[in-house]
C-alpha cells in the first residue's frame, strides 16, 4: 500500500502492541533466567495486562489482513517461521518451547480467512465483530477447562483435553507447555472480529484521525512487527546470558 492510502493506525497500534509483547518477554525472561522476583507481573491483576496487549496485537492482525493481496500466502508464511520457530527454541531452549505461539495462530488464522472470507464477506461488520469480541470473552477461559464470564463459568469435560492436537484448538492436556500460547480458541475470535472492523477502515469510513501518521517509531515498529517478533526472543537471550556471565 502505498503512503498516500496508508491506514497508519494500523502500523501505530500494532507497533504500540509488539513493543509491549517484546517488554513482556524481556520480564518473562528475567524471572526464569536471572531469578528477577516479578512474578506478580504474571498474575492476577497484572497477567490480565497480557491478554491487553495480545490481544490487541491479534485484533490489529486481523484488521490488516483486509488490504493484504494474498493472505493465504502471509499465512503460509506464518507457519514456516513458526515451525522454525518451534524447532530452534525445542533444540536450544527446551525449557522456553513454542508449540503453539501467536505465529502459529496468525499463520492459521490467515488460512482460514481466505478460505472462508465468500462467506465472512456476507456478515454485517459490525455485527461480525461485536460476535467475534463476545464469542472471545467467552471462551477466554477454555483453555483453562472452564466456559462463560466471570463467575459464571460451567466446567468442559476432560476428554477434551487430551494431546498436542486439541492443545491447538484451545483444550491443552495436563502436560502440555508452550512458552507462548495462542490457541485457535479463543483468539481465532478475536482474529475474525478484527477482520470485521477492517472493513470499514479499509473503505476509509473510519474517524480522518486514523489515516494520518502520528509517530514514526510505533508505525516503523509495526511495519516491521513480524521481524521483531522473530528476533527479540535470541536477542533477550543473549543479553541475559552476557549479564548473568558478567555481572
Amino acid at each position: 500500500m502505498d503512503r498516500q492510502n496508508r491506514i497508519w493506525f494500523l502500523d501505530e497500534a500494532r507497533g504500540l502492541f509488539i513493543l509491549l509483547m517484546v517488554l513482556h518477554h524481556a520480564a518473562y525472561d528475567g524471572v526464569v533466567l536471572l531469578g528477577w522476583p516479578l512474578d506478580f507481573l504474571f498474575s492476577g491483576w497484572f497477567g490480565a495486562v497480557r491478554t491487553f496487549f495480545a490481544g490487541g496485537f491479534v485484533l490489529i492482525s486481523g484488521a490488516a489482513c483486509r488490504l493484504s493481496r494474498s493472505n493465504l500466502r502471509r499465512g503460509c508464511r506464518c507457519l514456516l517461521l513458526a515451525a522454525g520457530l518451534s524447532l530452534i527454541t525445542a533444540l536450544f531452549v527446551p525449557s522456553q518451547k513454542i508449540r503453539f505461539g501467536v505465529l502459529h495462530l496468525l499463520g492459521c488464522a490467515l488460512l482460514l480467512f481466505a478460505l472462508l472470507r465468500p462467506l465472512l464477506d456476507r456478515i454485517p461488520p459490525l455485527w461480525g465483530a461485536a460476535w467475534g469480541l463476545a464469542l472471545f470473552l467467552l471462551c477466554l477461559p477454555v483453555p483453562k477447562g472452564h466456559l462463560g464470564l466471570f463467575s459464571r463459568q460451567i466446567a468442559l469435560p476432560a476428554f477434551l483435553y487430551r494431546n498436542a492436537f486439541t492443545a491447538a484448538l484451545g483444550f491443552p492436556g495436563p502436560d502440555y507447555f508452550s512458552a507462548d500460547y495462542f490457541p485457535l480458541i479463543p483468539w481465532l475470535f478475536l482474529f475474525l472480529a478484527g477482520t470485521c472492523l477492517g472493513v470499514p477502515l479499509a473503505q476509509r469510513k473510519g474517524p480522518a484521525g486514523l489515516y494520518r501518521r502520528h509517530s514514526r517509531f510505533f508505525a516503523a515498529a509495526g511495519q516491521k512487527s513480524l521481524w521483531i517478533y522473530l528476533s527479540h526472543q535470541p536477542a533477550l537471550y543473549l543479553l541475559f546470558f552476557l549479564f548473568r556471565q558478567y555481572f
